[in-house]
């Protein structure tokens, strides 16, 4: 039998259960030192004041990715994001009480967000929550959005230390030492100074110099050398962090 066939007669779901397929979007930013992530309460339906990342029903004509970047725009629409990446699909049965639901996730990070514009954009139902707040036994999830935040998270702190993904957590030029604070954000640690510089320096391509003419004074001694971001590149051997 083939292929088509087996579809004709293989039903969505048993009995004729409807199944919903929505794209969700986990959005890392750093806000007051602190490495947070967008997440909307929810005001109606199953797991009412409780928190979901942000999420969208894809069209008939759009791909998952876009239906994603939708997600997160209609939230932030002033706000660009670096390319969202995928994390994977999550389909477990009962994971939605109301009928079979399967969600394919991707993440991505943004930089530079005023919290003042951003907190005036509507809907008003969205928040930047902190990791220390969402990862408490206390913090309330909707679905199974704990378990893909984590795996987001685990995600996020991979990438950085697999390529120069952080590079896109900083502001457009930075020194050395900002892209070093970023680690230590993320990843909730000290970071030996003089090792990290070594391993951004050696890794080709991981930061590009910026406009000399745009250093940045120190209390003392020369002025600072400002870098900006360049197409993220692999970090080999991985950082170890």
């Amino acid at each position: 039998m083939d292929a088509e066939a087996l579809l004709e007669e293989d039903p969505v779901t048993s009995g004729g259960e409807p199944l919903e397929l929505t794209c969700n979007v986990a959005i890392f930013t750093i806000v007051e030192a602190q490495l947070s992530l967008l997440l909307t309460e929810r005001n109606q339906g199953p797991f009412r004041f409780q928190w979901e990342l942000p999420g969208s029903i894809p069209q008939p004509d759009e791909d998952l990715q876009v239906t994603a970047a939708r997600a997160y725009a209609a939230l932030s629409p002033d706000v660009s994001t670096s390319e969202l990446e995928q994390l994977g699909a999550y389909g477990l049965p009962g994971r939605d009480p109301r009928h079979r639901a399967i969600a394919v996730v991707y993440w991505g990070i943004v930089t530079n967000i005023d919290l003042d514009t951003f907190q005036d954009i509507e809907p008003s139902n969205k928040r930047l929550v902190s990791v220390s707040e969402f990862a408490s036994d206390d913090f309330r999830f909707a679905f199974d959005h704990g378990d893909i935040a984590s795996d987001a998270l685990r995600a996020l702190r991979r990438s950085l230390t697999q390529t120069s993904k952080a590079t896109e957590l900083c502001p457009p030029e930075f020194t050395i030492s900002e892209l070093q604070r970023v680690y230590e954000i993320v990843f909730e640690t000290t970071v030996s100074a003089g090792n990290f510089h070594r391993k951004v320096h050696n890794t080709p391509g991981f930061v590009q110099p910026a406009d000399t003419s745009t250093q940045t004074q120190q209390r003392k001694g020369r002025p600072a050398r400002l870098f900006q971001a360049g197409p993220q590149v692999n970090v080999s051997p991985p950082f170890d962090i």
